[in-house]
């Protein structure tokens, strides 16, 4: 019986201790996606730094949220040397959001359609500067505002994302109560028995005429 009592009490320590899975999964997103984000930004830096991308960097900033008001209003279209440089920087740009879509196949798989979106939407406004059939300006006015769409969605399913993992958490929560409950219920039953199977010794006393007995 001491041994079951024990048993219980390292099972109550382990369902009261434990993290859920969802505090686990959370940890593992976050943690991911925090490694993902600084690869990413050291990954396209690279490229924006480049020698090669020199011709460009006059035009657009490496954060569309970052450009001047020169940039924005430029009404020049690409030159020659603009448009080497974009073809010969296009594939180094396509590796890292590959990295980046990789790697949220195992952290948060329902954000790639919504990056995918983005880069297909920047591949096609890239084409028509190529063409010139659009300028400076209006690519980086345009990348500006995909990137501040781009970011609501992210966020948006961030959240649809921690409230589904919120709802795992209190489930688990839930469960682990019911299972604590139902351990404190099986203690009390096996009290009950135990002092119902426990022998009775009656010790018996005699003075004189009289025999006083007390039970245990």
């Amino acid at each position: 019986m001491r041994y079951s009592l024990l048993a219980l009490a390292i099972s109550a320590l382990l369902l009261t201790g434990c993290a859920t899975a969802a505090q686990r999964q959370y940890q593992t997103i976050t943690a991911g996606n925090r490694a993902i984000v600084t690869e990413a930004k050291l990954c396209v830096e690279a490229i924006y730094n480049a020698p090669e991308a020199a011709p460009l960097r006059p035009h657009m900033p490496l954060n569309p949220n970052d450009a001047t008001l020169t940039q924005l209003s430029d009404q020049s279209l690409a030159t020659k040397a603009d448009t080497d440089a974009i073809l010969l920087l296009h594939p180094r740009l396509k590796a890292c959001q590959k990295t980046i879509l990789d790697g949220l196949l195992n952290t948060t798989p329902s954000v790639i359609p919504i990056l995918t979106r983005e880069y297909a939407a920047a591949d096609d406004d890239t084409i028509l500067l190529i063409q010139r059939k659009m300028s400076w300006g209006d690519r980086v006015r345009r990348a500006r505002d995909r990137v501040t769409a781009t970011q609501a969605a992210i966020q948006s399913e961030a959240r649809s994302v921690t409230a589904g993992l919120e709802r795992q958490h209190e489930s688990e929560l839930a469960r682990r109560q019911a299972a604590l409950d139902a351990m404190a219920r099986w203690a009390q039953t096996q009290q009950v028995i135990n002092a119902m199977n426990r022998p009775v010794i009656t010790n018996c006393t005699r003075l004189g005429n009289f025999t006083n007995c007390t039970s245990q």
